[in-house]
């Protein structure tokens, strides 16, 4: 082997490392994006609270109070990664409480944001 053929060698093998090593990174990111119990547990309390005032008052001052616990939800869950990572999955929940005819649905805040925990620990739901 020439001196050429052998730097262009250990340049393959050098990029093939770096390839391993990225997607390494990208599994313990991956790892890391899970939602912790805590943060749940705390927006899901809020969400119920939220829901089910909403339920009680009709949509009136539920609706107010509703707002509010989603701008907490989304400023809580939105300083962590997977919050930011399952936004997609856990705003459906108060996007939906906007709309006269869904608001109506009980529990729908808390219940995406118990898809959006699931889907955040199970492998099988990541699909959907």
């Amino acid at each position: 082997m020439t001196p050429e053929e052998q730097t262009h060698y250990d340049l393959v093998l050098e990029r093939m490392r770096y390839q391993k090593l990225l997607e390494a990174e990208k599994t313990g990111q991956h790892e890391q994006a899970k939602m912790g119990w805590g943060i749940f547990l705390i927006a899901l309390v809020l969400g119920l609270l939220a829901d089910i005032v909403e339920l009680f008052t009709f949509g009136t001052i539920g609706w107010l109070f509703g707002l509010f616990i989603d701008l907490v939800l989304f400023l809580m869950l939105g300083f962590t990664a997977a919050g930011r990572k399952h936004f997609k999955k856990w705003i459906w929940g108060p996007l939906a409480e906007k709309i006269p005819f869904f608001n109506t649905i009980p529990l729908m805040r808390a219940g995406f944001l118990i898809w959006s925990f699931i889907a955040s620990r199970s492998a099988k739901l990541k699909v959907v």
